[in-house]
């Protein structure tokens, strides 16, 4: 049980189960607008996701080489394969979009800047991931056109609702000058928040007029809806890194059953 354990915490720390997660939301605009696979760039994503977030938070460990356990050794062989990887799957893009994932890497190198204005960090990663997982693969494979702007919308909207709980379990360690949203409004009112981004969410797709997708975007709002209802100080660390992350997975789930 231990080892599991310890098997269980790499997976997390090691931003294996966010880049699936991410994954999955490429998989579910394949689903929704693209016309023809794209593979080859959502294992891009995956493995620039797990290269990405690992360096946000681990490079001063590895800068310093303060590797104070056997995980650290274990997060850095994950990082460089996952930078093996997404190289691999980048050489063999066109240019265009070797540029649109560029930029991508570029507003990652810019967030570490950007999140003492806390209140805009939330809003600043729900862009960059509906960039990724949305502009770029429709970009990739069609022109973009009044459906995609929505769906661009509903992403966004999706993701800064799925955030609500991080920056509510955040407050546990943010200085209190980062002004959060849960800082600045308080954690009902921050939840408030969420409930609304998720009523856009639904109109938006009620918009695109597809019955068959407002259901399950439906199940994945009530879901969500779940998650910021009881997300407390209290919840374990496993609340939001593993369950709510799972989200998107659960999502891809429904449209491959049911769509």
């Amino acid at each position: 049980m231990i080892v599991l354990r310890k098997v269980f915490d790499f997976y997390i720390q090691s931003s294996l189960h966010v880049g699936i997660a991410v994954f999955c939301l490429v998989k579910i605009t394949d689903c929704d607008l693209v016309p023809k696979n794209i593979d080859n760039y959502s294992i891009l994503v995956f493995f620039g996701t797990v290269l990405g977030y690992n360096f946000l938070k681990y490079y001063d460990v590895f800068r310093k080489g303060n590797f104070l356990s056997n995980k650290h050794y274990g997060i850095l062989f994950v990082s460089l394969l996952s930078s093996t990887g997404f190289l691999l799957f980048f050489s063999g893009l066109k240019n265009g979009i070797q540029i649109k994932i560029l930029i991508s890497g570029i507003f990652v190198i810019l967030y570490p800047f950007l999140r003492k204005y806390g209140w805009l960090k939330l809003f600043f990663v729900s862009f960059v991931v509906t960039y990724i997982t949305v502009y770029i693969p429709v970009v990739l494979n069609k022109p973009v056109i009044l459906e995609c702007y929505i769906s661009l919308l509903q992403r966004f909207f999706i993701l800064s609702s799925l955030l609500i709980p991080f920056e509510i379990m955040d407050t546990k360690t943010d200085p209190k000058s980062l002004n959060t949203l849960p800082q600045l409004f308080g954690i009902r009112k921050a939840k408030q928040l969420g409930y609304g981004f998720i009523v856009v969410f639904l109109f938006l797709e009620f918009i695109n007029f597809r019955i068959h997708n407002f259901i399950i975007d439906a199940v994945i709002a009530i879901v969500t809806i779940i998650f910021i209802r009881f997300i407390s100080l209290e919840n374990d660390e496993y609340y939001t890194s593993f369950w709510v992350e799972s989200v998107p997975i659960f999502w891809l789930v429904l449209l491959i059953l049911f769509q």
